[in-house]
């Protein structure tokens, strides 16, 4: 229809192409080895992105397997994607803070580093909560504070030095006794909290900011604010921050995650 034909999905493309392959698809695969979804599962998967791919062939033939996010470019190139996956998914371009479904229909709720992204983080797990079945599971995942992924910690560092703010919603839940306490607040009585890292890969710290400033919009709108000409200076000076992780093959990077596995 035209109305999809005008989605921007440009955004959503370039997270797909730079952020997913490097830096979420590996978290994704491990958060979904953790929850185990097992055949014929009804899942959602909170604030998709581009995904659901991870968990939607171990489900088929699903129950159910919903992929939903408020960004309309996402859910198309998600949509796209979709078609090469073998499974149906059904799609919805809605807010985790208002659940297009009834109570109690999925027996796995998926809400990979979106918590911290929700505008009331207590609202959109309330939500999942309802829409869980009492025997099902969430199993979220989120960042740990910014000093402990490296890679953005050192954009901050450079932008700060620079009177810019860099973007801290990503690292919003990095205390892990707040979050909790969200989780709790929300209804989840049953919750196993861990911290896990990994490296994300980049070929040069040069490739890794563009990488960001093509993918993520919050920080893509924090680098539009480096004056003209201020970009290869700002490259040098994460380059320097970040010599420690730099090496013969690349810029190796450690990202810190807490994954929750929350019960009804």
């Amino acid at each position: 229809s035209d109305g999809e034909r005008q989605i921007d999905t440009a955004a959503a493309a370039a997270y797909e192409e730079h952020l997913v392959a490097k830096v979420f698809g590996p978290w994704a695969e491990r958060v979904v080895e953790i929850a185990a979804p097992i055949p014929g599962e009804a899942v959602l998967d909170a604030a998709c992105g581009t995904g659901a791919r991870v968990a939607a062939p171990r489900v088929a033939p699903g129950d159910r397997v919903v992929g939903l996010d408020i960004d309309p470019g996402m859910v198309e190139v998600a949509h796209q994607l979709s078609a090469g996956w073998g499974v149906d998914v059904e799609w919805h371009c809605e807010s985790a803070l208002a659940l297009p479904f009834a109570d109690a229909v999925f027996d796995l709720c998926l809400c990979l580093q979106g918590p911290q992204f929700f505008s009331e983080p207590n609202v959109g797990l309330a939500e999942l909560h309802r829409v869980l079945k009492p025997s099902g599971r969430l199993i979220a995942s989120f960042w740990c504070s910014m000093e402990y992924n490296k890679g953005h910690h050192a954009l901050a560092q450079a932008l700060e030095k620079r009177g810019i703010a860099p973007a801290t919603r990503p690292f919003s839940l990095g205390d892990a006794e707040k979050a909790q306490a969200l989780f709790t607040g929300a209804g989840f009585r049953d919750m196993e909290f861990r911290t896990e890292e990994r490296d994300a890969l980049f070929p040069s710290v040069a490739a890794f900011v563009e990488g960001v400033a093509a993918g993520a919009p919050a920080t893509r709108h924090a680098l539009a604010q480096l004056p003209d000409g201020g970009q290869e200076d700002f490259v040098t000076h994460v380059e320097e921050i970040l010599e420690p992780f730099t090496g013969a093959d690349g810029l190796t990077l450690p990202t810190r995650s807490h994954i929750v596995v929350a019960r009804p």
